[in-house]
């Protein structure tokens, strides 16, 4: 007799009705229409034993099913869900952008949304009203010509990181964790992140930590079977509903701390111009006339996903271009000859030189292209049932983008894609190609879902890496034998993947750079 206590078998009765639902649903439109290949499913299970563990590289994986079944998508199916995987960019255009009007929406994701309490996150709302609002006030801030307005802010906080890594560049990867917090919480709410120590940058990566674990296909069953959400904690193999609880502190402190201390400065009259500020003083206003909690809710809202979304882009791409610059000494050289022949021997580049620049912005690219952030795209959610080149996807099928193997096809990229190679992106003469991808086409996203804050994260990370190259060399580390450490390029692999802290050794180039850190070392004090 079936038990209340007895959720897994609950769970594989509802799963093998809803299958037969869903066999019975599909069956006249897969007869005229396959669905797209993939592994040979089992009953009632499907994929589920095929789906690859998220730290073993499934990005390969789906790339090796795709050249198996010489397709640009590969299929699973997981106890009724359906999954897609695309491997190619004119594929992923075509249905997230071209046809975003049924692609756009999100799964129901219950670890992180429901039960980790992120269901506000711009990035996972579901397709609607709230997620509207939300998108048009963060492209509004953040679009091409508005963001320039916070350049300032980028070039001081910059500044602080190129004399913190002058004191302590033994601390590389908490100075661009501090570098990508500073920067996003003095734009959204003018709060002056000072230190590592700061409570801030810990929500930030405790709530960061949520998204990476849960957000790739196959993390938590609960995400499969959502009837595992109402298991008691304390029940065998519940583990995830305490990890949840603990994640669930900081996704909601992430929201309301920064929020509600912005909003005490505002009503103080101490608050500088930022994001924040725009929005409460704007749209809270037009949205509070209708309904003020709706408002309230956007807000905390919008600006909370601008936090959260604004650090990771930064921490990743730099942390990837500072292991290149010691694995590839020699792209090191050819940048600072760039540099030296525009600047000068006593300039430092503003955002003035970044058209005469090339090669700089070059290695910018490959920096997002070699090991992008996001390897698979956030699942978008099908709201109609569909057909592309012959395959049948039916309405709720959830299609992920392979950024990793789109910004690794050696069709737009060469041979060489495992290769960091900022020459790719040039012609003979050293100007940029246009006719090679450029990497922020899958960096930050397609269609209506693409990251709003995608300029300001070029901008940042473009000011850092030009000025990083003109005052700082960075070589191998060497052993107790004088012997050269080559770094093992290993990275925090999840949803978001982060290069592993490596040995290295950063130092100023000369004297004269040297004497304008310890300068502006002795002003910041």
């Amino acid at each position: 007799m079936l038990s209340p206590t007895s959720p897994d078998i609950l769970a594989t009765l509802v799963c093998a009705l809803l299958s037969a639902w869903l066999f019975l649903r599909n069956r006249r439109a897969a007869a005229q229409y396959p669905h797209p290949p993939g592994p040979k499913p089992l009953p009632l299970l499907g994929n589920l034993l095929d789906v690859p563990d998220p730290s073993s590289f499934p990005w390969k994986t789906y790339v090796e099913w795709g050249r198996r079944v010489d397709s640009d998508m590969v299929r699973m199916s997981a106890l009724g869900t359906n999954i897609v995987v695309v491997n190619k960019l004119e594929a992923v255009n075509e249905l997230l952008d071209k046809r975003s009007s049924i692609y756009s929406d999100r799964p129901r994701m219950v670890m992180l949304n429901e039960l980790c309490d992120f269901g506000w996150g711009l990035a996972f709302m579901p397709y609607g009203d709230p997620w509207r609002n939300s998108r048009r006030i963060a492209h509004q801030e953040f679009r091409p010509g508005p963001v320039k307005r916070f350049r300032p802010i980028e070039q001081r906080v910059s500044t602080q990181f190129l004399v913190n890594l002058h004191r302590h560049p033994e601390k590389l990867m908490s100075h661009l964790r501090h570098l990508a917090a500073a920067t996003i919480m003095a734009m959204v709410y003018d709060i002056d992140v000072k230190s590592l120590d700061d409570p801030y940058i810990h929500t930030a990566e405790e709530a960061g930590d949520a998204i990476s674990a849960t957000t790739i296909a196959g993390s938590f069953l609960v995400d499969i079977i959502p009837l595992l959400r109402y298991v008691p904690e304390w029940f065998p193999g519940a583990g995830f509903k305490k990890k949840a609880k603990e994640w669930r502190i900081s996704v909601n402190r992430l929201r309301d701390a920064p929020y509600d201390d912005t909003m005490k400065r505002l009503l103080a009259g101490d608050l500088k111009d930022c994001a924040a500020k725009y929005v409460i003083e704007t749209v809270g206003k037009s949205l509070g006339a209708k309904d003020s909690g709706y408002a309230e809710f956007i807000m905390r809202s919008t600006l909370g996903s601008l936090y959260i979304g604004g650090a990771d882009t930064t921490v990743s791409s730099l942390g990837s271009f500072f292991l290149a610059m010691t694995l590839y000494p020699d792209i090191q050289k050819k940048a600072r000859k760039e540099l030296d022949r525009v600047l000068g021997p006593h300039r430092l580049p503003s955002f003035a030189d970044q058209p005469l620049l090339p090669y700089i912005e070059a290695i910018l690219r490959e920096s997002l292209r070699w090991n992008p952030v996001v390897p698979l795209n956030v699942p978008h959610m099908l709201t109609e049932d569909d057909v592309y080149k012959g395959y049948y996807l039916p309405k709720g099928t959830l299609l992920v983008a392979n950024n990793w193997a789109i910004l690794h096809d050696e069709k737009a990229y060469g041979p060489d894609t495992s290769d960091f190679n900022p020459d790719r992106f040039l012609r003979p003469d050293g100007t940029l190609d246009p006719d090679v991808r450029d990497p922020a086409v899958a960096a930050f996203g397609f269609g209506r879902r693409i990251c709003p804050g995608r300029f300001m994260a070029m901008d940042s990370m473009w000011f850092t890496i030009a000025n990083v190259l003109t005052l700082f060399k960075i070589e191998k580390a060497v052993d107790e034998k004088g012997k050269e450490i080559i770094p093992d390029g290993e990275y925090n692999r999840g949803f978001l993947c982060h290069p592993k802290p490596f040995p290295c050794v950063i130092k100023p180039r000369s004297k004269e750079h040297e004497a304008i850190l310890q300068e502006w070392g002795h002003t910041d004090a």
